[in-house]
């Protein structure tokens, strides 16, 4: 059963359709923006050039490989030239670096040049130009060595270049300048390539920014989706729990009401059941006794012609101490009626006075004896045969005697037998009252389990 009723959190309030709407017609109509650029994009995509055609690079790399190869055998067989002509290349870099080295400490670059300079300074001699002339003439051996430096310089390159030309033949020459196309080729071929590709990869990066920014948009668009949904399954789970809960209080009411009813029929089944047994049977002997009494009263008193009515067989009497009712089935009625039936039921059929003698003769000539079908049903229930004779009254009185000492006797056992068996039946009716109450907290426990799956 639930203690309390559910309640939102002080903060919640139901979610607003017509915002979440709003909100949401202004997420997709971004996403349409980078949608159609994203479109444009793909199809720019699209349009770019299928996989190159790269038959004409691959020829070309095989003519350069195939004309370095060739180039290749032509240097070995001139392998020995070569050398040579690196050794003469080394010993010129070698000298023009000295030169150059010498040139960077003397100021002048030939003999003549330092000569002049001499005689200049001779000319003018003076105090502090004896110094000068010193240190020049010092140099002039240095200047010499360039001038022969210089030769050596000039005879290697003349050899250098001779040997080369026999290097540089036609054949040699002629690979070369296919060498040089072929490359030039391929050079623009690859950056044709280089450029198509850079295109194409600006494209992809385009692409990929804008996927990217679709991507937000979209986990907004579901981030937003999510949180209205959950807000909204919030709220509707609180009304349905409350609606529960107010099932599960009127279920209770009615519950404990049930329950009150049935405890009430309980109490009053049991109080039933503590009755003495027989009772009906036994004021049902005693009536009938005192039915067929009245018809040997009457019969005495029309005997002694007296003159005093019997009792009525409707009337009370007491018999043994216990109040006697008129038997079950019969209504109480006005004397003249009382004394015409009990005429009937001895035989007569007059109404006047003057025949009064003249019934009387032919009720003591007859015995038959005619009772009610109420009267008769009495006797059933309390199986003892029905009189059928003014004679069989006395014997009938004496066993109904028997069976009101009968149920008396058996009343103690037959009532605790009772109180017993209703004591049962309200005990079987707790036990399947509790089981049925213990099924249903279990399926009110298996509500959330299923709740949970289903979500």
């Amino acid at each position: 059963m639930v203690d309390a009723p559910p309640k939102l959190p002080s903060n919640f309030k139901k979610p607003n359709e017509e915002e979440h709407k709003k909100a949401l017609e202004e997420v997709n109509a971004r996403i349409d923006k980078l949608q159609k650029q994203m479109d444009a994009v793909k199809e720019k995509i699209n349009k770019l050039p299928g996989k190159a055609d790269n038959t004409r690079r691959d020829e070309l790399r095989a003519t350069l490989q195939d004309l370095r190869d060739k180039q290749a055998e032509i240097k070995k067989g001139k392998q020995a030239v070569f050398e040579q002509l690196d050794a003469l290349n080394d010993s010129i870099r070698k000298k023009v670096g000295n030169i150059k080295a010498l040139q960077s400490k003397v100021p002048y670059k030939t003999v003549a040049e330092v000569d002049e300079r001499i005689s200049e300074l001779e000319a003018k001699i003076e105090s502090g130009m004896l110094q000068e002339i010193t240190t020049l003439k010092r140099n002039r051996s240095a200047v010499e060595g360039l001038d022969e430096q210089q030769a050596a310089i000039d005879k290697e390159r003349t050899i250098y270049d001779e040997l080369r030309k026999h290097i540089d033949d036609g054949e040699s020459k002629k690979l070369s300048e296919q060498y040089e196309k072929a490359n030039a080729e391929l050079r623009n071929i690859q950056a044709d390539q280089t450029q198509a590709r850079e295109s194409r990869n600006k494209l992809y990066d385009e692409r990929t920014r804008l996927k990217g920014l679709l991507d937000e948009e979209y986990t907004k668009l579901r981030a937003m989706r999510d949180e209205y949904r959950k807000a909204n399954d919030e709220y509707y789970t609180f009304l349905r729990q409350l609606r529960e809960y107010k099932k599960e209080q009127e279920r209770q009411r009615k519950l404990q009401e049930e329950a009150a009813k049935r405890e009430e029929a309980a109490k009053q089944e049991l109080e039933l059941a503590s009755l003495p047994a027989f009772e009906h049977e036994i004021t049902l002997c005693d009536n009938l006794a005192n039915f067929l009494q009245s018809f040997l009263n009457k019969s005495d008193a029309s005997a002694n012609g007296s003159g005093t009515a019997a009792p009525s067989n409707t009337t009370p009497a007491k018999a043994g101490g216990r109040v006697v009712e008129a038997p079950e089935g019969f209504a109480l009625k006005s004397k003249s009626e009382r004394e015409e039936e009990n005429m009937f039921f001895m035989g007569g059929g007059g109404k006047k006075k003057g025949n009064k003698r003249n019934n009387t003769n032919k009720e003591s000539k007859t015995d038959a004896l005619k009772l009610p079908l109420a009267t008769m049903e009495g006797f059933f229930e309390v199986k003892v045969t029905v009189p059928t004779k003014v004679s069989d009254i006395a014997s009938t009185l004496e066993k109904l005697k028997e069976r009101k000492a009968y149920y008396l006797a058996e009343q103690p056992r037959v009532t605790e037998e009772n109180k017993k068996k209703a004591q049962e039946k309200i005990d079987a009716m707790l036990k399947i009252e509790q089981q049925q109450e213990k099924e249903e907290q279990q399926k009110e426990q298996e509500k959330p389990q299923e709740q949970e799956a289903s979500a």
